[in-house]
């Protein structure tokens, strides 16, 4: 048995698929025997996950850490009437924002900085509140004051081990400070026992050639216990999250693909318009209504708006077909979001639109070698568009039920195999 430190901002029970990663780890380690000790923040007002709120049970000592955060309030207050941008595609042309919407950013961004660097302080005087010595601290990225905590914890004395983890790329928000994430990053290299991350592709990104995949996952216990009632034989098309990222030079997510294959289908009269539902969950209901109006599908789309991640899964497990959208370019690659998993565990086909001029997502392979799904990849063109629409089309024709699943495959991304892989590297 060890006694494991995790450091993450975002933990149960936020309404986050960021909270997830962590929060799995630690109910699985737990289980396995480990004493487990969180230091965790409290969110940006997103609400609770009433089934993070259940794995939370099962960990006794967890330390929520309230930064100051004055964006806390602001957001959650516009949560519900965030603007949202136009498609890529077909979009008009783009316009410079307006004097005030910069400096909006400018201070929003700044306020989110200062809330991150707050974390950290409060975090250590938590810590040293705390006491004790851990044979592991594992801290889970974003923000960066989460690792910087838990160098803190190393260097004085608290945790023999430091296993540093990623779920992106490090990203600070001011250019300027370009300088800071390169001397953060060779920190990392230098002091990190353990480097690990959802990706080989984000660990390339980020020139770390030693560090270790530790992939995101699903859990089965998050499943409904009753399976949904499908009252209706229409074709149930469910994406359930974000399209814009907020990420520098990386557009809004596009599902464009789909939109197109659709279409087709309904000319070809494989399938009647009116038996097809667009079953959206988030903010950006409008977007979604966007990309459907551009192929005539507009009167399809059903907007939940923002749901807890149990109604979340209550819309997958209702769906025929998941889709999700994600990018693969130079600067953004190796992206492999914890929805893609948490799709796979639904035991429904799921279609990825991938954006960016490269081929060969992570997505791409993920689905391919567990033959959960097609990705549509916009470097592969027309080729990749053809294929698509022949997927979906075999789905209508057969009840929508994936053909080639390899469950093997497929139970590699399990949170309990997860955990013991990371349980692995607690010892030198």
């Amino acid at each position: 048995m060890k006694r494991i430190l995790i450091v993450s901002y975002y933990f149960a029970p936020q309404n986050l698929i960021g909270a997830v990663r962590p929060t799995k780890l630690a109910k699985y380690l737990a289980r396995m025997g480990h004493e487990v000790t969180v230091v965790c923040g409290t969110g940006m007002g997103v609400g609770e996950d009433p089934t993070l709120a259940r794995d939370l049970q099962e960990l006794k000592h967890v330390h929520t850490v309230a930064e100051w955060n004055p964006l806390r309030k602001i957001r959650s207050g516009k949560a519900a009437s965030a603007p949202v941008s136009a498609p890529a595609a077909p979009a008009p042309s783009a316009q410079k924002p307006s004097f005030k919407r910069r400096l909006a950013d400018v201070v929003y961004r700044y306020l989110r900085w200062m809330a991150e660097c707050s974390f950290g302080r409060r975090a250590v005087k938590k810590l040293r509140e705390i006491g004790g010595s851990y044979d592991v601290v594992f801290s889970s990225y974003a923000p960066v004051s989460v690792h910087e905590t838990a160098r803190w914890a190393k260097k004085h004395g608290m945790a023999k081990r430091w296993i540093a983890d990623f779920r992106d790329e490090v990203g600070l928000p001011f250019q300027w400070q370009k300088g800071r994430k390169e001397r953060f990053l060779r920190m990392l290299r230098r002091e990190a026992d353990v480097l690990c991350g959802v990706s080989q592709g984000i660990l390339d990104v980020m020139e770390m050639p030693a560090a270790r995949v530790l992939n995101n996952g699903f859990d089965r216990e998050d499943l409904p216990e009753t399976a949904p009632v499908k009252v209706d034989d229409c074709l149930r098309v469910v994406y359930c999250g974000q399209f814009n990222m907020g990420r520098k030079g990386v557009g809004d997510r596009d599902v464009t693909p789909m939109m197109k294959a659709l279409r087709a289908l309904v000319d070809e009269g494989a399938i009647a318009q009116e038996r097809i539902r667009l079953v959206y969950a988030g903010r950006e209901g409008a977007l979604m209504r966007r990309y459907a109006a551009a192929y005539g599908l507009e009167s399809c789309v059903e907007d939940c708006g923002q749901v807890s991640r149990e109604m979340s899964i209550a819309l997958q497990k209702s769906a025929d077909i998941l889709l999700m959208a994600s990018w693969h370019t130079p600067e953004q690659k190796g992206i492999l979001t914890g929805k893609l998993f948490e799709y796979m565990m639904m035991d429904k086909p799921i279609v990825c639109c991938m954006s960016g001029e490269l081929a060969g997502s992570g997505v791409k392979q993920v689905l391919s070698e567990t033959g959960m799904g097609f990705c549509c990849e916009q470097a592969a063109g027309e080729k990749d568009e053809q294929a698509l629409l022949a997927y979906v089309r075999g789905l209508v024709a057969n009840g929508c039920q994936p053909q080639d699943k390899r469950e093997e495959a497929v139970e590699r991304y399990a949170y309990p195999g997860l955990a013991r892989q990371l349980e692995g590297w607690f010892e030198p």
